[in-house]
């Protein structure tokens, strides 16, 4: 059922590309939407889509920019105004003493001593992983790493940079997926965590927006990134070609929050999705999802 599995993108770009075709016009937008900004903070920033924003954002326009995650991204290792925070964000006492971190970074300005009282920042919540297979396959443990990943971690950052967010008028982008829209049997932790990150994020964004804030939930479909290795499979599941690159999801988020979207479904036939599993009966929806799901480590 999920969108982008039932179409194949012919002689698939490289990521690069993909920014070689951007607009003047689009390019523009994001540039001033980016700008804007004292700072980006960014979970997973290392590979796949978190990646990806940050690629897009160095092309596109310098902000000063931290990355919280386990791995370092090495092609930044000589960017200038850049911050890693190695941390496991699962941890509770470890993203407190990120955020200090991250909070001592934002407030320090090389050239200037200090940035501006209230700084404006934008928040992605991009870090999250999947697990694909019958409940409670691979084991309850990973499951329950996931909830505290996907769901734990994502709320826990949102409290502790809200009062930053709210003062400075900055905004959250928080990855979901476009598994949030219905039950997935194969992917039933999963597609529950990024529903609930799709509520979450409606919800706080309509109270953020009558503050002067924006808040934005970004649902891609299957991205080439290591979400498929980290569920289980040996080798991706799909045809080459399938789903998006991690450039195509920062683009479109990123274009989005630019026009003050509170919900970006990326790709037309994640968005026709989307918009009918609402129209049919949810029995009918589950039982198309199964079939689809089941017969994927098949294709």
């Amino acid at each position: 059922m999920l969108g982008d599995f039932c179409k194949i993108f012919k002689d698939k770009k490289a990521d690069g590309a993909v920014l070689s075709k951007l607009s003047k016009t689009k390019r523009e937008l994001i540039r001033r939407e980016l700008s804007s900004y004292d700072a980006v903070i960014i979970t997973g920033g290392s590979s796949g889509i978190g990646r990806g924003f940050i690629e897009v954002m160095d092309d596109i326009c310098h902000v000063k920019l931290c990355n919280i995650s386990r791995n370092f991204p090495s092609e930044l290792r000589n960017r200038s105004d850049f911050l890693h925070i190695p941390c496991d964000l699962v941890n509770p006492a470890a993203l407190d003493s990120a955020f200090r971190e991250v909070c001592s970074f934002i407030y320090l300005d090389k050239n200037k001593g200090k940035c501006s009282k209230n700084p404006k920042i934008l928040l992605i919540n991009n870090s999250g992983f999947g697990a694909y297979g019958e409940f409670p396959a691979p084991d309850i443990n990973r499951n329950c790493q996931m909830i505290d990943l996907n769901v734990r971690a994502l709320t826990r950052l949102c409290g502790l940079f809200h009062p930053l967010i709210v003062s400075g008028g900055g905004s959250i982008i928080n990855i979901a997926s476009t598994a949030a829209f219905q039950a997935c049997p194969q992917l039933s932790v999963y597609a529950a965590t990024k529903s609930y990150v799709l509520s979450f994020t409606l919800a706080i964004g309509y109270e953020l927006n009558r503050k002067g804030c924006k808040c934005l939930c970004v649902c891609p479909g299957p991205t080439s990134s290591n979400f498929f290795a980290a569920a289980g499979f040996d080798s991706p599941p799909l045809p080459g070609g399938f789903g998006h690159v991690p450039l195509e999801v920062a683009i479109g988020a990123y274009t989005a929050l630019a026009k003050g979207k509170n919900l970006k479904v990326i790709g037309l036939l994640n968005s026709v999705q989307a918009a009918l599993v609402r129209l049919f009966p949810i029995n009918f929806v589950l039982s198309m999802s199964g079939f689809v799901l089941k017969r994927v480590r098949k294709l």
